[in-house]
């Protein structure tokens, strides 16, 4: 990593694209003089990087962010921040100095959330997101906890003669250590699912596979329909909304899992029973529509919906919320809506104004 760094620097010294000769407008304020708490709920207007840097350590609860994609657009019409990088080498060394800042500022009970969007060069994905993910893992020992995808329900209008229309994109969900804040039946809260009247036959094939069984001992037969009786009646009693029954020799063994679980039930007892709590899964998917904001400056908007459900997940209330590249100013608006406070950055003056307007609307 000190070699990356090292090649990051040197080739900033030497005015890469991005480097060090690129125009930064001064930061508003500097943090390293200035109470942090003084500077909750404002947009910053300078480079991501720099601004983080004089943040104080372990202060951010989340971190969530979509950094301009690799020469996709040039945003408001200039080449200002990343993006413009001259080649995928130099635009993901870029985005790791500000990853590295994002590291040092986040909690250990924090997230960091990227949501990067690939690259067709010479007909063919870069793979740039997921290049990045493997090499902030490698190089800050971050946890990977989920790539969530999010399916695009109106992508734009196009067709290829050679190839499908992208419609999704990663979002990374980055963790420190494994104490991170987590609200699970707070995300997709809307999503729960009725529980059904269970019928009179409710798990009675299992008896007959039970008996019919070959493999299992007598005694793991007596085992098996004594657990089944039980199960059958946590149903009846409303206690479980369903459950499944996989029986060695009938059913699959369970792909991993830890000694202790389903796979070693199967070995140990011949069976295993898994109960079902009548709750929507979780799933690592999010479906909605691309968004455009009247009037707004800015050609790439954040869903709302989504942000608000990744900071209802990853943060605690009034905790702070801070985006490198807040662009249209919707992580602000995210975090208005559910009671966080926020810090913006962004390169763009333009962005950092129609952002502080949408904010401040937002808190009325």
């Amino acid at each position: 990593m000190k070699e990356a760094k090292l090649d990051r620097e040197a080739r900033a010294f030497m005015g890469a694209p991005g480097g060090a000769d690129a125009p930064v407008p001064t930061p508003a304020f500097n943090f390293a003089k200035s109470n942090v708490e003084d500077m909750l709920n404002t947009i910053q207007c300078g480079d991501a990087t720099r601004i983080l840097r004089q943040l104080p350590d372990q202060c951010a609860d989340l971190i969530i962010t979509s950094p301009p994609y690799f020469q996709q657009r040039r945003y408001n019409g200039h080449a200002l921040g990343i993006g413009q990088e001259s080649s995928p080498k130099h635009y993901l060394d870029a985005l790791l100095d500000t990853f590295e800042e994002c590291v040092r500022v986040v909690k250990p009970t924090g997230s960091i959330v990227y949501n990067i969007g690939d690259k067709y060069i010479d007909s063919s994905l870069s793979l740039i997101p997921f290049r990045f993910a493997i090499m902030a893992c490698e190089f800050f020992g971050v946890k990977l906890v989920n790539e969530i995808t999010w399916v695009k329900r109106n992508p734009t209008p196009r067709q290829f003669d050679r190839r499908l229309v992208s419609s999704t994109e990663p979002f990374f969900h980055f963790a420190v250590s494994g104490k991170y804040y987590y609200d699970r039946t707070n995300f997709l809260r809307g999503e729960d699912v009725k529980k059904p009247t269970p019928g009179k036959n409710v798990g009675q094939r299992y008896f007959e596979l039970i008996r019919e069984s070959d493999t299992l001992t007598d005694y793991q037969k007596r085992l098996a329909r004594k657990e089944l009786r039980e199960t059958i009646a946590e149903v009846h009693s409303g206690g479980i909304s369903g459950f499944r029954m996989k029986i060695a020799g009938i059913h699959a063994e369970a792909f991993g899992g830890n000694e202790g679980g389903r796979k070693s039930q199967m070995r140990r007892k011949g069976f295993t029973i898994i109960r079902m709590r009548g709750q929507k899964m979780k799933r690592d998917v999010i479906e909605t529509h691309v968004e455009a904001l009247k009037g707004n400056k800015h050609t790439a908007v954040f869903p709302l919906s989504i942000i608000r459900e990744l900071v209802r997940l990853l943060s605690p209330r009034n905790g702070l919320v801070i985006d490198p590249y807040i662009g249209s100013g919707t992580t602000a608006v995210a975090s208005i809506m559910e009671s966080r406070r926020y810090l913006g950055i962004d390169i763009d003056p333009a962005y950092c104004t129609d952002a502080r307007k949408r904010a401040k609307e937002a808190g009325k």
